[in-house]
């Protein structure tokens, strides 16, 4: 027994290398990287095995490990395992994590936790040939990004410049969702600082408001609620951004707490006081959202 954990850890570690090297993307010549990673979930090794043999019981086990910068609160990630029909016997379809996951850091792993879908599994029926039959597993959880730069507020100079990107490798915590580019530009006593939202994962987002359930049946006004973020900005005094409101109809407000559409050009502008001298200040982004993936099993039941 002690073998057989001895060598799936090593299969864990080897894996997640793999991903975190896979979700790290990085942004012209390599000057900026960024981790995309948030919630890795995995089917534990053999477990299920990949043949069947009917008659004899086996397990389903999942591996969830947060390699992002947030903690997922207990409660808050759902696991649905579908694509078994009627051709398994004693199997979940879903799953909540009991755990806190907390943020992986430079000191602690991320939190993980092992989900059993099944101790005693069995196929349901007696093949006359064998059969493939793939499981496909699901992740709905909640997640948030912090993105802290600064900006120059006033005219270029010794203090501080407009120009280029304000966005480098330690601008993000990990996580699927993140802001690339962030620039300023000065016309008049007009000072916007701009930025665009993607999704560098390989899952889809959704409000943070969104019900895991009603996402994974598809339901219509659930999908209304895709590719949207809520966002809260905090910066100098006299900002306001061109964003949506955080409910339905997503009306268009000027502020600095609400949703915002993916790929969406948010503007924050602020008129410069007379007077106002040349100065930096921070900038945090928070987005909060629910991030859903999906990872798939195929296994043999044989006669």
């Amino acid at each position: 027994m002690k073998d057989k954990i001895s060598i799936f850890m090593l299969i864990v570690l080897v894996t997640l290398g793999l991903f975190v090297m896979g979700a790290i993307t990085s942004c012209g010549d390599g000057e900026t990287t960024f981790d995309s990673s948030g919630l890795l979930t995995m089917f534990i090794d053999n477990a299920p095995p990949s043949e069947i043999n009917y008659g004899i019981s086996f397990p389903i086990y999942v591996e969830a490990q947060n390699l992002g910068g947030y903690d997922i609160p207990a409660g808050a990630a759902t696991f649905y395992l579908t694509g078994i029909g009627q051709n398994l016997i004693g199997v979940q379809s879903k799953l909540i994590n009991t755990n806190v996951l907390v943020k992986k850091t430079e000191t602690q792993l991320g939190g993980s936790e092992v989900l059993t879908f099944a101790r005693e599994a069995q196929a349901a029926q007696q093949l006359p040939q064998p059969f493939n039959l793939t499981m496909k597993l699901t992740s709905c959880y909640d997640y948030a990004s912090f993105t802290q730069t600064s900006i120059c507020v006033g005219e270029s100079g010794s203090v501080c410049s407009l120009e280029g990107n304000k966005i480098d490798s330690d601008s993000n915590t990990a996580a699927p969702i993140q802001i690339e580019e962030l620039t300023e530009q000065l016309v008049g006593n007009k000072l916007t600082v701009s930025f665009k939202i993607s999704n560098l994962g390989t899952g889809e987002v959704y409000l943070l408001n969104s019900d895991c359930d009603k996402i994974e049946q598809e339901d219509i006004n659930e999908q209304l609620k895709r590719n949207r973020v809520n966002i809260l900005i905090r910066t100098d005094q006299g900002f306001a951004c061109n964003i949506q409101s955080g409910e339905e109809p997503y009306n268009s407000i000027a502020g600095l707490e609400g949703s915002v559409q993916l790929g969406y050009l948010v503007s924050c502008e602020k008129t410069l006081a007379t007077g106002e001298s040349t100065h930096i200040s921070p900038i945090e982004i928070v987005l909060s959202y629910k991030y859903k993936e999906s990872t798939t099993k195929t296994m043999t039941l044989l006669p």
